[in-house]
């Protein structure tokens, strides 16, 4: 596709002011910036390929891994604070948004957890391509409601896979088990495909106090009211909130 091609479907997108200054994050965040809007807004590549920038690099080998990473470095949806020291990933798939907090918050540590084996080798590659394996501990593991087993589809592209109905045996861990006893997480990021209400309903009191801030992405499975009532009754307080559409959308939370 020649670059003026290209640079006409950027000005396009240039005319709406939100997205033109995530087209400007994007530029500034690495050099393949034309690669990676391009493939963004429909001009499609080949499959794979790689983006560098400061810390290492982030290899992309499914579409959806470009509208994911877009999503979370250059459009923002999951803000990460540079102060955050402590961040939990549920969900963390193939790792961008753990990338993304580790090159946003320079003194944090990230504990990941993620159930299907393919998307943890990705991350595990991730990690070793940025030299941060010693700030992110990653769990193979789904969450869930009691510590036991579980299973996963992996038929499926890797943003769309849910656990608890058929597929690959994987471990099932809580999230009181995940966050060490006595430590304030800064931010908890869920995006675990339907479980959230249920994850968020089986937290002890205890944790719950010390997580400062959780942003969350809901699903039809259960309904946004339900899994956000409850926290606003243990003293959080809806920061933002958007609606996707069919029940899906994302909430940010934050302690008053």
């Amino acid at each position: 596709m020649p670059v003026e091609v290209a640079f006409t479907r950027l000005l396009k997108i240039g005319r709406q002011l939100d997205r033109f200054s995530e087209v400007l994050r994007c530029r500034k965040h690495t050099h393949q910036w034309l690669r990676l809007t391009a493939d963004y807004v429909g001009l499609r590549g080949d499959l794979p390929f790689d983006v560098k920038f400061s810390s290492g690099r982030f290899e992309f080998l499914e579409r959806s891994d470009v509208a994911t990473f877009w999503q979370i470095f250059y459009r923002e949806i999951y803000p990460v604070e540079p102060s955050d020291l402590l961040i939990v990933d549920a969900g963390a798939n193939i790792g961008a948004f753990s990338l993304y907090a580790l090159q946003t918050a320079p003194q944090c540590k990230v504990i990941a957890v993620e159930p299907a084996p393919d998307s943890c080798k990705r991350f595990r590659s991730m990690l070793c391509a940025n030299a941060m394996e010693s700030r992110c501990t990653l769990h193979e593991a789904a969450l869930g409601e009691r510590p036991g087993d579980t299973r996963i589809r992996l038929d499926i592209a890797s943003q769309f896979r849910r656990t608890g109905i058929s597929g690959y045996p994987v471990q099932a861990l809580t999230l009181d088990s995940l966050i060490p006893p006595g430590a304030t997480v800064d931010l908890l990021k869920m995006d675990i495909e339907g479980a959230e209400y249920s994850v968020l309903n089986s937290l002890s009191p205890d944790t719950l106090r010390r997580i400062r801030r959780i942003d969350l992405e809901f699903h039809p499975q259960a309904p946004a009211v339900t899994t956000i009532g409850p926290l606003i009754s243990n003293g959080f307080m809806l920061k933002r909130y958007l609606d996707e559409g069919e029940g899906y959308g994302v909430a940010l939370l934050a302690r008053g």
